[in-house]
């Protein structure tokens, strides 16, 4: 099935590729699904097997040459070869298992191949990840132009020189199941908003991920088992923006609480912290923006006034500069262990209160022994 869709995808890109006059060259594609996990952990050794000389992909640039050839190059599935090269691993299930891998030295042999037959051909890249062309005008279309300059420079940085233009994604027919969809739907939201506060470069290899996810030669099984994985991915990547700082007892009226802000990306992250009281019992001061530095963590004192004593919480979240929610919220239990001014007023009026009826009862007594 694979091996006809690159025959399907050879037959549809050459237009777009090989100029009128050079009708006579042929189009060479190459191009594969994913066979690692977001961790870079391979899941099967087909990519080996396809490697092969007599494989998918080996007989492409093994076959002996019949004439004028152009490339096109998807750089995700030349980055997995490459990375087999340097030695990996199988996956079984989510468990990394022992076993015999035989595709580093092909893989090498491949690339040296690949590299000595296209050293004097033209060469472009496919749009990252082969994705399909309609999912991509779905779900992701301002992302084109980024994924298509990546793709060249990933060629290029391989190739060692200049390519051709990038040829645009194909139009495969892939079913993505609702679940699936939503997972995606959600990963791109939440990638969106993390480029408000986080360099792209520390995004890339996530939204290069989901790209490789649209690519129509994965089957339904395939699917789903990497888009759920995928969602272990974003979820670690929200939390490298956290807030900790769980539980807290106010014994005065006005307090200070310190809250840690961690970033565990690579680079700095200029954020706010929204602070939602979820009753009246409490309120917090407006915070400033703040700055944490790469890899690092820093306390923010935080303003609190009691109204009342007994338990509350402060919902806690880290946002971008324009109030959009980055990162996890966070709950954070208080027991207020103090009388509040208002209470401490309300006391005292009372008891000013009864000692003025007190005295005025007194009074009374007096003027009634004195009638007397």
């Amino acid at each position: 099935m694979r091996k006809f869709l690159t025959l399907i995808i050879s037959f549809v890109l050459i237009s777009l590729f090989v100029s009128p006059a050079a009708n006579s060259a042929s189009v060479v594609v190459i191009t594969e699904p994913t066979h690692r996990l977001s961790n870079g952990v391979f899941f099967d050794d087909e990519l080996a097997t396809k490697l092969n000389p007599a494989g998918e992909l080996g007989s492409l640039i093994y076959s002996p040459s019949r004439g004028v050839r152009s490339w096109l190059v998807d750089p995700a599935t030349l980055s997995e070869i490459v990375a087999m090269s340097n030695g990996y691993v199988i996956s079984d299930g989510w468990e990394i298992k022992d076993a015999q891998v035989s595709g580093q030295e092909v893989a090498k042999a491949w690339l040296a191949q690949f590299k000595k037959v296209t050293r004097f051909e033209k060469v472009a890249a496919i749009t990252y990840g082969s994705p399909s062309l309609t999912w991509i005008n779905k779900l992701i279309p301002n992302q084109l132009p980024y994924l298509n300059a990546v793709s060249k420079l990933e060629l290029e940085s391989f190739l060692g020189r200049v390519s051709e233009p990038v040829v645009s994604p194909i139009d495969g027919n892939q079913k993505i199941g609702t679940s699936e969809l939503n997972i995606i739907k959600y990963a791109q939201k939440q990638l969106n908003l993390l480029a408000t506060v986080v360099e792209l470069k520390e995004l890339e290899p996530y939204q290069l991920r989901l790209a490789q996810l649209l690519n129509p030669g994965l089957n339904d099984k395939e699917l789903k088992r990497l888009v759920n994985d995928f969602d272990k991915s974003i979820t670690k990547l929200r939390s490298k923006l956290k807030i900790t700082g769980g539980k807290f007892t106010v014994t005065a009226a006005q307090q200070e609480l310190p809250i840690t802000v961690v970033n565990n990306f690579d680079l700095p992250v200029k954020l706010k912290l929204s602070i939602r009281p979820i009753n009246n019992k409490v309120v917090a001061s407006p915070l400033k923006p703040i700055e944490v530095a790469a890899k690092s963590k820093l306390q923010v004192m935080l303003p609190i006034e009691v109204f009342a004593s007994g338990d509350s919480q402060l919902l806690a979240q880290l946002t971008n500069l324009e109030n959009k929610p980055v990162g996890y919220p966070l709950n954070i239990k208080l027991k207020l262990s103090v009388i509040s001014p208002i209470t401490t007023w309300i006391t005292s009026g009372a008891a000013i209160l009864l000692f003025i009826a007190v005295l005025l009862q007194s009074l009374r007594r007096v003027r009634s022994k004195g009638v007397r």
